[in-house]
């Protein structure tokens, strides 16, 4: 108790001063006031634990400053000195956020058991603080756990920081990647950042990933400083700065929290990078894989990459969910990729196809479902492969399925994939123009294409301005 910060409010000089004598006596630190506006003015620039104020004050009257203070300060607990007791007074006192009230003339005694009652007050509220913050680090360690997109993590991190903490401003830098966020911060800490928050400087500073609490006065205003380095296995990759302002101060309880916050947000960011990494590899092996179908035809190059826009096409009119979407990208680009298990020389012949030969066409999805199906990120993406040439009516292959068991994906891949065909030439006939392509999807509605399906691509079409 020996560093805590009281802030004395009275409008009589010699009451201030008395008080004052009689707290420094007890080793207390002790600022004082003469009215409430003055008091807020410290309070703005520099760090108090208690404010002890009268209630009848010239400018701005003890309930109001008390009124103030709850609204704007979280931490710092108010007692009120007033002459005339009464338990209205008392009764206004306490709703508003006193934590208690002496009346003059007070006993020195009385007064410091006051303020140390205020003081384990203080802590009892941290603690309380605490458990509340241990609840949402459970809600947060069950969402980061649960999402890789970037957005989603550094919005949910936000929240995070600007509800539970009271923060002025914040910085996070990663060192790793291009990647720094700011919030709210103030000019004069631009030229602190650039020197305090490089790599070079926090491998210095941060020899273990404990966060590091300080002070500084900018402008005559007292700074609270919060800094925490971000690791990875491989070792530093980024920093947290923040600070807050006056009496608003970091604590031993902020700092536990915090550090427990950034990790999950430092593993949530980690987690959600190694799949974007991923996610391009993946990408640029489908891609490579689906040209290698298309290059066993010259006449079908581009083929796959343009069953994908066409379905996407679809997708987006549908206005089905992102993930949904993300299937079909990757079910565009990989329908055909069954046809690297049919001979070559099936695939490019010019003339009409034996039954024989036609049977070896029609186990392409069959082998691109074989193909894709151990790639468990695809999901249900070989399904629609393998049913992408089913009709509606029961008479496509490979199964001769109904309707009702075809997957949307598959119905998606059948009318994009289609409209292509008829679309491009082919070694055994000219392309179609446009409209006779959708005339003959509008012919085969409802028979071996989806009527909504077929109507969402034409309304797509025409808005691209392609019919």
């Amino acid at each position: 108790m020996d560093n805590l910060v009281i802030l004395v409010v009275d409008d009589e000089d010699y009451i201030r001063d008395s008080v004052q004598i009689i707290l420094e006596t007890e080793n207390f630190r002790v600022l004082t006031a003469k009215n409430g506006l003055e008091a807020l003015d410290i309070l703005e620039r520099q760090y108090v634990d208690i404010v002890l104020s009268d209630i009848k004050m010239p400018e701005m009257d003890g309930l109001t400053l008390l009124e103030k203070i709850k609204e704007r300060y979280r931490d710092i607990e108010v007692i009120l000195i007033t002459g005339y007791p009464s338990l209205d007074t008392a009764i206004k006192s306490v709703k508003i956020g006193a934590c208690d009230y002496v009346t003059k003339p007070f006993k020195i005694d009385d007064l410091i058991n006051k303020i140390k009652k205020a003081y384990e007050n203080k802590k009892l509220k941290q603690e309380v603080v605490e458990l509340k913050q241990l609840i949402s680090i459970y809600d947060s360690s069950r969402f980061f756990s649960t999402t890789l997109d970037h957005d989603e993590i550094v919005n949910k991190l936000d929240e995070i920081l600007t509800s539970n903490f009271g923060l002025a401003g914040y910085f996070i830098k990663l060192f790793t990647k291009s990647l720094s966020l700011k919030k709210n911060l103030l000019p004069e800490f631009d030229k602190f950042i650039n020197s305090e928050c490089t790599y070079k400087k926090a491998i210095m500073v941060f020899q273990t990933d404990e966060a590091e609490i300080s002070k500084m006065k900018f402008n005559g205003k007292d700074f609270s400083i919060y800094k925490q380095p971000l690791y990875t296995n491989d070792g530093l990759w980024g920093i947290f700065f923040a600070y807050k302002t006056g009496s608003n101060s970091f604590n031993d309880i902020d700092s536990k929290m915090l550090s427990i916050y950034l990790s999950q947000f430092s593993i949530a960011l980690q987690n959600s990078f190694s799949f974007e990494d991923i996610s391009k590899g993946y990408f640029e092996t489908i891609s490579s894989l689906s040209q290698a179908v298309d290059a066993k035809d010259h006449y079908t190059r581009g083929h796959s990459e343009n069953v994908k826009e066409l379905s996407l096409m679809i997708v987006d009119e549908m206005k089905m969910p992102e993930d949904f979407r993300e299937k079909i990208m990757y079910a565009g680009l990989l329908h055909d990729i069954g046809k690297i298990g049919v001979p070559t020389d099936i695939i490019i012949k010019p003339d009409r196809l034996t039954d024989s030969e036609f049977e070896e066409i029609k186990k392409h999805p069959i082998y691109g479902k074989d193909i894709l199906e151990p790639i468990e990120f695809l999901g249900d993406v070989p399904y629609y492969v393998l049913y992408h040439h089913e009709k509606l009516d029961g008479t496509g292959y490979p199964f001769g399925l109904m309707d009702s068991e075809i997957p949307l994906g598959a119905k998606i891949l059948q009318v994009a994939d289609s409209y292509d065909a008829m679309t491009t030439d082919r070694s055994y006939r000219k392309r179609r123009s446009a409209l006779l392509a959708v005339e003959e999807l509008d012919r085969c509605s409802g028979t071996q294409f989806d009527t909504e399906i077929v109507s969402a691509f034409k309304s797509a079409l025409k808005k691209k301005g392609k019919i």
